[in-house]
């Protein structure tokens, strides 16, 4: 199977404020690499230097790629996922968090596999919590995106409820790789 290389794009969130950990997670060390390079390592086999930092921190600038800043700031994952859509070259983008540092190209491969092609928006969901971050969105999902800013309505899952999409159970072997690391408890439990 021919790999996407040239039909999607990653974007990586990197904006949030990170005010339960108390520092930028992106650049937290898991095994000596920051969060930000972990992820970056499982998308680049499957998009290539099709990947984009979604942040106004230069010190991400370390990873070579293109690092862009939310169109409209302050506006969480709402106006990062705007900002990725608006400036994306391709009808499929990963969006990604980047406090999700265990994902892994096996699992992205199987979410861009397993995708339906009739959704816009297909997340992935273990037990009975879904991972709207750990997703790939549609561009022509732009507009959308743009009236829930118009209105402030910065919720994410709010706006999933706009948008035909899917949600795919992911295998128990994989439960680790979902986990957002928000807190410096979590951060703790990985390091071990």
């Amino acid at each position: 199977k021919i790999l996407m290389k040239d039909k999607t794009t990653a974007f990586i969130l990197a904006g949030g404020k990170s005010q339960r950990m108390g520092t930028d997670k992106g650049l937290l060390l898991l095994n000596g690499k920051p969060f930000v390079s972990h992820i970056c390592e499982a998308v680049k086999p499957i998009v290539g230097e099709n990947v984009v930092i979604v942040c106004s921190n230069a010190d991400y600038d370390f990873l070579g790629f293109t690092r862009i800043e939310d169109i409209v700031p302050e506006k969480g994952p709402v106006g990062g996922i705007y900002t990725a859509l608006q400036r994306t070259k391709t009808r499929l983008n990963f969006i990604l968090s980047v406090d999700a540092p265990l994902i892994s190209a096996e699992l992205l491969l199987w979410i861009l596999d397993n995708r339906d092609d009739s959704f816009k928006m297909t997340q992935v969901q273990f037990e009975n919590k879904a991972y709207p971050l750990i997703a790939i969105y549609d561009q022509s999902l732009a507009s959308i995106f743009e009236e829930n800013l118009k209105k402030n309505q910065l919720r994410l899952r709010q706006v999933i409820k706009e948008i035909k999409h899917q949600t795919l159970l992911i295998p128990e072997k994989w439960r680790n790789q979902v986990q957002n690391i928000n807190t410096p408890e979590e951060y703790q439990k990985i390091q071990l």
